[in-house]
C-alpha cells in the first residue's frame, strides 16, 4: 500500500473513533435518549445575592433545551440529574432558588414525554470568566438500565454582558423618581422607563393636594396648589437622598430596594398653626381663610425649616420589563408607598 493510501486509512479510522466517542463526555450534549443544548443563560439575583456585581462569583441561570429523542418518557431530576464540573471538581446546582415573583419556579418533576422538547432551568454558582461542563443524566422507567450522562460546555465569559443589565432596574427606578417627582432630567428615563410621564405627574400633584388637608382646614385654590406643589418638589429635590439597588432580578422581573431620607409634610402643621396664630394676634383678623392664606404664603420657607429624616423602612419596588423598558408593578402595594414618600411627603 502506498504512503498516501496509509494516511487515508488512518484518517478514516480516526474519524470512526471520534464518532464512537460522541454522546458521552465529549461535550456535544447527545445520547441515545436526549439531545441537550443551552437555550440561553444569564446572571440573576435571587434576593440574597447583594453585591454580585462586585463579587467574583454569581448565580448563572442556564436554560437547558432538552429534546427527548426516544420513544419513552425520560426524567431529568434537578436533585441528582444535573451536575456542574470544573476540571475534576464536581459541583451541585443551587436547589433553593424559588421566587414566584421572579417566575423562578423549578420544575420538580423534570419529566419529558417521548419525542418532546422541554426547557429546564438550572442554577449554578460560578466564578465569573471560568469554563465549566454541565452533566445531564436522563433516566427512564427502566431502573435496571444504567443511565448515560451527556455533557455540555459552559463558558461563562459568553454571558458577562448580562451582569451589566442587573442594575438597569435600579437605574430605571431612579430615573422614574427624578423625572416624575423631582423635575430632574435623567436620560435613563427615555432609555429604560416605560411610563406615562404627564399622567403620573398629575396623579402625584393630586395626591399632594390630598396630603395638604392634614395641615390646613380650608380648601386651597387650584393655582395655589400648583404653587405649593412646585415648592415641595423644589425643597424635596434639594433635601432628599435616595439610593436604589437591585435586590432580585430574573426573567425580566426585578425587586429594587430604595433607602432614602426625606422631609415629612405633616411636621409643618405646628409651624403653619403658629404662623396663623401670630397673624390673628397682630392683625385682630380672626378669619380662618385669610389667616391660612397668609401662613401658606410662607409654605416654602416652612418646608426648608423641616429636618431631614430617614425613611421608616426601605422601599422594595417590584418592576417588570417589556419591550426593553422597565415599568413599576402597580399591582404591588409597595408602589403606593413610593407615591406617599415622593409625592405626598410622607416618611
Amino acid at each position: 500500500m502506498s504512503r498516501k493510501g496509509s494516511y487515508l486509512v488512518l484518517l478514516v479510522m480516526l474519524m470512526i473513533v471520534a464518532a464512537g466517542c460522541s454522546g458521552g463526555a465529549s461535550g456535544d450534549g447527545k445520547s441515545d435518549l436526549v439531545e441537550v443544548s443551552v437555550a440561553d443563560a444569564s446572571y440573576i439575583l435571587t434576593g440574597e445575592d447583594d453585591g454580585v456585581s462586585e463579587k467574583d462569583t454569581g448565580i448563572l441561570m442556564v436554560n437547558l433545551k432538552v429534546k427527548n429523542t426516544s420513544d419513552e418518557a425520560v426524567t431529568i431530576s434537578s436533585g441528582n440529574g444535573i451536575k456542574l464540573y470544573k476540571g475534576e471538581q464536581e459541583l451541585s446546582p443551587k436547589r433553593d432558588v424559588f421566587d414566584p415573583d421572579l417566575k423562578l419556579e423549578p420544575d420538580m418533576s423534570g419529566s419529558i414525554g417521548a419525542n418532546k422538547v422541554k426547557t429546564i432551568p438550572a442554577f449554578f454558582e460560578v466564578e465569573k470568566g471560568q469554563k465549566y461542563e454541565i452533566g445531564i443524566t436522563p433516566r427512564t422507567e427502566d431502573y435496571e438500565e444504567k443511565p448515560k450522562e451527556v455533557t455540555l460546555k459552559l463558558d461563562t465569559t459568553k454571558y458577562a454582558d448580562s451582569l451589566d443589565k442587573i442594575e438597569d432596574p435600579a437605574r430605571a427606578l431612579t430615573a422614574y423618581i427624578e423625572a416624575i417627582y423631582l423635575d430632574k432630567e435623567n436620560p435613563d428615563f427615555e432609555k429604560l422607563v416605560s411610563a406615562d410621564k404627564q399622567a403620573l405627574q398629575e396623579e402625584a400633584k393630586s395626591n399632594f393636594n390630598d396630603s395638604l388637608k392634614s395641615i390646613v382646614y380650608n380648601t386651597i385654590p387650584a393655582p395655589e396648589v400648583d404653587k405649593h406643589y412646585n415648592s415641595f418638589k423644589s425643597v424635596l429635590a434639594k433635601k432628599t437622598e435616595y439610593k436604589a439597588e437591585t435586590k432580585a432580578y430574573a426573567n425580566d422581573r426585578a425587586v429594587v430596594k430604595i433607602e432614602y431620607t426625606t422631609i415629612d409634610v405633616d411636621d409643618s402643621y405646628e409651624i403653619i398653626a403658629d404662623i396663623q396664630k401670630e397673624y390673628r394676634e397682630k392683625t385682630g383678623d380672626f378669619d380662618s381663610k385669610r389667616a391660612q392664606s397668609f401662613a401658606m404664603q410662607n409654605f416654602e420657607t416652612v418646608l426648608n425649616m423641616l429636618e431631614v429624616q430617614p425613611g421608616r423602612d426601605p422601599l422594595e419596588i417590584k418592576m417588570v420589563k417589556k419591550d426593553g423598558k422597565w415599568s413599576i408593578d402597580k399591582g404591588d402595594y409597595n408602589s403606593e408607598r413610593l407615591v406617599e414618600v415622593f409625592a405626598t411627603g410622607s416618611r
